[in-house]
């Protein structure tokens, strides 16, 4: 069952970062993402009083809270404007499948978790397959600045210390109810970040509403719903490794839809980053789940 729901996930996790790109020139960024989160709200807790779920105690909400700005309104808000500011939907996507590699840094810093010298060799290599993917966009005829790249990776970063306190804080909460108080947080972040930046785009059109609809029902509605429930059956560093199939998933729909193309060096880093994250992957596989 974990492997057709693990199939699952990765498929939709995948077309996360396209939706990203359907919008671009159609509505800014962080305004989508609130009517996203907030009808992701909806649904959740339309779904946990249809269901009679439980919601967590009142003084564990701030941590449900802060779990939704990190793994979905901050990695979501800074992924779709870096999207929105030029970098591609698979460079994004290449971006957001080093996660194994971050969690590792994670629980090795915060938990004392030594990573054998696989996963510090799978570091290496992620890095520099990073290096190579982002190098001929750093030139001077790059598509986007350095500082949107950052942007890109703080997100990144963001979804990964939002899934471990997702299993560290949460995980024995119900998947429904807690989805919906993420969801909530998650939407006021965004909004935050759409008022600091002055967003206003908005254009109603069926491209529009498709993009929305599959961003609320398949990604956050199914999509993150899945990814909850693989930490808690399988574990964080098993559920994140799965991620590393989403760059080439995610590089075809993209060439598919917008005919996005990676050069020999991109792809060789894309290459060396997948290498990377499978050694850290690897280097877990006979680790109690956690």
């Amino acid at each position: 069952m974990n492997i057709i729901l693990a199939t699952l996930f990765i498929i939709i996790w995948s077309s996360g970062f396209i939706v990203g790109r359907m919008i671009v020139d159609v509505v800014a960024p962080n305004i989508f993402l609130v009517l996203r989160f907030a009808l992701s709200f909806l649904l959740f807790a339309i779904l946990a009083i249809l269901l009679k779920r439980n919601y967590p105690a009142i003084n564990d909400w701030s941590k449900h809270f802060l779990i939704g700005v990190l793994s979905s309104g901050l990695y979501l808000g800074g992924g779709y404007w870096a999207i929105s500011q030029g970098i591609s939907a698979s460079l994004m996507a290449l971006l957001g499948g080093l996660q194994p590699i971050f969690t590792l840094l994670i629980m090795f810093i915060f938990f004392g978790e030594k990573p054998p010298i696989t996963a510090i060799f799978g570091m290496i290599l992620g890095i520099l397959g990073i290096y190579c993917v982002v190098f001929p966009s750093l030139s001077l005829s790059a598509e986007f600045s350095i500082t949107v790249f950052i942007v890109a990776i703080l997100s990144v970063i963001s979804i990964t210390v939002g899934m471990v306190l997702q299993k560290q804080w949460v995980g024995s909460s119900d998947i429904v109810s807690s989805l919906a108080l993420q969801n909530l947080s998650a939407a006021f972040a965004v909004a935050v970040l759409a008022w600091i930046m002055q967003e206003h785009l908005l254009i109603i059109s069926i491209q529009s509403i498709f993009a929305l609809f599959w961003a609320v029902v398949i990604l956050s509605g199914l999509g993150v719903f899945l990814f909850i429930k693989l930490i808690k059956d399988i574990g964080a560093v098993k559920t994140t490794s799965l991620v590393l199939l989403a760059p080439p998933l995610a590089a075809i729909q993209a060439k598919l839809f917008f005919d996005e193309h990676l050069s020999l060096l991109q792809i060789l880093g894309f290459v060396l980053a997948l290498l990377g994250v499978w050694l850290c992957q690897k280097s877990n596989l006979l680790q109690p789940n956690r």
